[in-house]
C-alpha cells in the first residue's frame, strides 16, 4: 500500500505543538508536502530542527491566523512554493486559561472566540478559494469533545462562562454548514472533537493528581489520549481513502461521549 498522502499539499496551523505537531510528523509518513503555520516562532524553528534531523523538510510560515493579511500569506507561500493546496488542518487554539490573568471574563471569551473561531473561519475561506482552483479538497477542523457536552463539574473552570466549549460548538456548526455547501465543488471539510489529550492545553489539569486522576476515569477506555492518536484519524480524513466523508463529526474521545 503507497503513501495515502503522497503528492499532497497540506497546510497545518497551531503546527508547533501538541495536535498540530503531531499532524506534521504524521503527514511527513505519508508523503505530504507540508506548510507548518505557528504564531510561536520558537515553536516552529523547533519543529523545522526536529523534522530535518529526521531527514524531512518543511516549509514554515509564522503568522496569526487571526488576521485576514497573515492568512493571505500563509496560502500564498503554499502555493508559491508547491504550486497547490489539497489539504487544510485548522489545529490551532486556545483556552481561557491563555489569555493573560488580568483580563476579565468577557475580554477572555473574546480573545478565545477570535482564535478558534474567526480564525478556523479565515483559514478556511482562503484555503476554499485555493482549492477551488484546482478542483477540490479536505479541510479537517479541531473542535473538541467539549463542542458536544458540557465542561464536567470537576474542574475548577467549569464556571458556565468559558468560551472554550462554545467556541468549539461554532467550530463544530461552521464545518457542518461548509460541508453542506462545499462537497459538490469537491471539497470535503469535517472536524475531529478530540477527548482530554496530553498536549500543552491540558497541563495545567493534569499537574493536579487528583483532577488528572478523574479525568482518566471519565473516559470509557480508562485514560487519556495521545496526539499521535488524534493525528492518526486526521491523517485517514485527509487521504482519498475518506472520499465519502464530508460534513461529519469525528469523536476521539475513547468512548468520552458515548456514556
Amino acid at each position: 500500500m503507497g503513501l495515502r498522502l503522497q503528492g499532497k499539499v497540506a497546510i497545518i496551523t497551531g503546527a508547533g505543538s501538541g495536535i498540530g505537531r503531531a499532524c506534521v510528523l504524521r503527514f511527513l509518513e505519508e508523503g505530504a508536502q507540508i506548510v507548518a503555520t505557528d504564531i510561536q516562532i520558537s515553536a516552529l524553528e523547533d519543529l523545522a530542527r526536529q523534522v530535518a534531523q529526521a531527514g524531512g523538510n518543511i516549509l514554515t510560515v509564522p503568522g496569526d491566523i487571526t488576521r485576514q493579511e497573515h492568512v493571505a500569506a500563509i496560502v500564498q507561500q503554499a502555493i508559491a512554493a508547491h504550486g497547490r493546496l489539497d489539504i487544510l488542518v485548522n489545529s490551532a487554539g486556545i483556552t481561557a486559561r491563555n489569555v493573560g490573568p488580568d483580563a476579565d471574563f468577557a475580554e477572555r471569551w473574546e480573545a478565545v472566540m477570535r482564535v478558534n473561531v474567526k480564525g478556523t473561519l479565515l483559514m478556511c475561506h482562503a484555503g476554499v478559494e485555493a482549492m477551488r482552483s484546482t478542483g477540490g479538497g479536505s479541510i479537517i477542523n479541531l473542535a473538541s469533545v467539549m463542542g458536544t457536552v458540557g465542561y464536567p463539574t470537576f474542574l475548577p473552570f467549569s464556571d458556565g462562562f468559558n468560551a472554550y466549549p462554545q467556541s468549539k460548538g461554532a467550530v463544530i456548526q461552521m464545518t457542518r454548514d461548509m460541508g453542506v455547501r462545499l462537497a459538490a465543488e469537491g471539497i470535503r471539510v469535517n472536524v475531529v472533537c478530540p477527548g482530554f489529550i496530553y498536549t500543552a492545553l491540558t497541563e495545567n489539569v493534569t499537574g493536579n493528581p487528583e483532577i488528572h486522576q478523574a479525568i482518566q476515569k471519565s473516559h470509557p477506555i480508562g485514560r487519556m489520549g495521545q496526539a499521535a492518536e488524534v493525528a492518526n484519524v486526521i491523517a485517514f480524513l485527509a487521504s482519498d481513502e475518506a472520499s465519502f466523508v464530508a460534513g461529519a463529526t469525528w469523536a476521539v474521545d475513547g468512548g468520552y461521549t458515548a456514556q
